[in-house]
């Protein structure tokens, strides 16, 4: 009985690691840098991978900025790794169990990788994976927008600009967003609206337009958590 029972723990094990850890770099897999418009502070990147050939997109940060990434695929099993700069091998951040939202403040100074990819078993399918990467770069050394003068606004304009954000970012159309029926306040004074996404076979995803206390719209923060959107 030991060595059968050995033998299955060993191979849960594997399992396991097979799982949690890091899909490594194909040389297959492109590279490319990251450059926002002038005068802008974040970017939309919109893209698709086929089966073991993925992308590594290099997001230059200057010490003590705020850097947020938010992802979200449709086909294929397609995630988001990411690796602090001049880490190889460890990553700060694995898409298929930590989600599909990456928030670093402080950056440390460098080169972020974001490492788009899928899963092995899609990967010998070749299966077609269509995602949106959202990169969003503030503070410190960052290009920044404009500054805004607030101005009143109508919470159906907040519930407009929250739709809005979402129809591009999840690769949906608008009859697909259905938005909560209040908005709330949050710890830091802005406010929060809740809303779901149905992706149709891919299920209903949750997610939260944020908004910062002068009202202003912030970013959307993904409330599901399961490694796909």
């Amino acid at each position: 009985m030991a060595p059968y029972f050995w033998l299955r723990l060993s191979a849960v094990a594997a399992l396991a690691f097979a799982v949690i850890a890091p899909s490594p770099a194909s040389a297959k897999d492109r590279t490319e840098t990251v450059r926002f418009a002038k005068g802008a502070h974040a970017k939309t990147i919109k893209g698709r991978i086929v089966g073991d050939s993925g992308v590594n997109y290099l997001v230059n940060a200057s010490a003590g900025q705020v850097m947020q990434l938010l992802f979200s695929a449709s086909g294929g099993a397609c995630y988001m790794n990411v690796y602090e700069p001049g880490a190889t091998d460890s990553a700060a951040h694995i898409g298929s169990t930590a989600g599909n939202e990456f928030v670093r403040s402080p950056t440390a100074s460098g080169a972020y990788r974001v490492q788009v990819y899928q899963m092995r078993s899609a990967a010998r399918r070749n299966s077609v994976c269509r995602y949106t990467l959202s990169v969003e770069l503030t503070g410190g050394g960052a290009a920044t927008a404009p500054a805004k003068t607030a101005a009143p606004v109508t919470e159906q304009t907040l519930r407009e600009q929250c739709v809005a954000a979402a129809l591009p970012m999840y690769a949906v159309g608008k009859g697909a967003v259905r938005l909560g029926p209040e908005m709330m306040k949050t710890g830091t004074g802005g406010f929060a609206l809740d809303g779901t996404i149905d992706k149709g076979a891919e299920g209903v995803k949750k997610m939260r337009c944020l908004y910062k206390p002068n009202r202003a719209f912030s970013h959307i923060e993904a409330m599901t958590s399961d490694g796909r959107l």
